[in-house]
C-alpha cells in the first residue's frame, strides 16, 4: 500500500494514498477533526484540543481513556465492549495510549428486526506539551474481512504522527 504525508497545523501523519482527507470547516490550530474516508467506506480520524481545556476535565491521560471507554459503553445500542489490547507508547517523544477494542452493538433495522453489528476500534491518544494540544486518533472497521488491513493502516498512521515538528 502507497501512503501520502498530510501535514497540517504542526502535525503530520501518512494516510493511503487512494483515501480522501476530509478536513472539518471550523477547524483551526487549536482544535478541529481530520476524517480519512477509504474506497471501501471505512474510516479513520484525527481529533486534537488545547491541552488545558482537557485537562480540566481529566486528570491523566489514562483517565481520560477510561473516560472514553464509558462513554462508548453508554453510547446507545452498545450491548458489549471489550478491551482486546491495552497499552503506552511513546509518540513523538510523549507518553500515548493506545486501545484496541471490539464493540457489539445492536440496531433496530425495522421495528421488529434487529441487526447485531460487530466493530473493531483502535485509538491513540497523546498529551502534546509543546503545541499544547490533545490529539486522538482514531479508527474503525465493521468488516471482518478488512479488519486486518485497517488494523495494519491504523498502526502505519500511529508509527508515522507527528504532533510537532522534530
Amino acid at each position: 500500500m502507497q501512503y501520502d504525508r498530510l501535514s497540517i497545523y504542526g502535525f503530520a501523519v501518512d494516510y493511503p494514498e487512494d483515501w480522501r482527507v476530509e478536513l472539518k470547516p471550523e477547524s483551526d490550530r487549536n482544535r478541529g477533526n481530520l476524517a480519512f474516508h477509504s474506497p471501501a467506506k471505512d474510516n479513520m480520524f484525527i481529533s486534537w484540543e488545547i491541552l488545558e481545556r482537557v485537562q480540566k476535565r481529566y486528570t491523566s491521560l489514562a483517565e481520560q481513556v477510561n473516560g472514553v471507554l464509558e462513554n462508548i459503553k453508554k453510547s446507545r445500542g452498545v450491548k458489549s465492549v471489550e478491551v482486546l489490547e491495552r497499552k503506552e507508547l511513546e509518540i513523538n517523544g510523549h507518553k500515548g495510549v493506545f486501545t484496541h477494542l471490539k464493540v457489539t452493538s445492536i440496531h433496530a433495522i425495522f421495528f421488529f428486526k434487529k441487526r447485531v453489528i460487530l466493530q473493531e476500534l483502535w485509538s491513540l491518544n497523546v498529551y502534546c506539551e509543546q503545541t499544547a494540544r490533545f490529539f486522538a486518533l482514531y479508527g474503525m472497521s465493521s468488516s471482518d474481512e478488512r479488519s486486518l488491513q485497517q488494523a495494519n493502516i491504523f498502526k502505519h498512521m500511529q508509527k508515522t504522527f507527528k504532533c510537532h515538528p522534530e
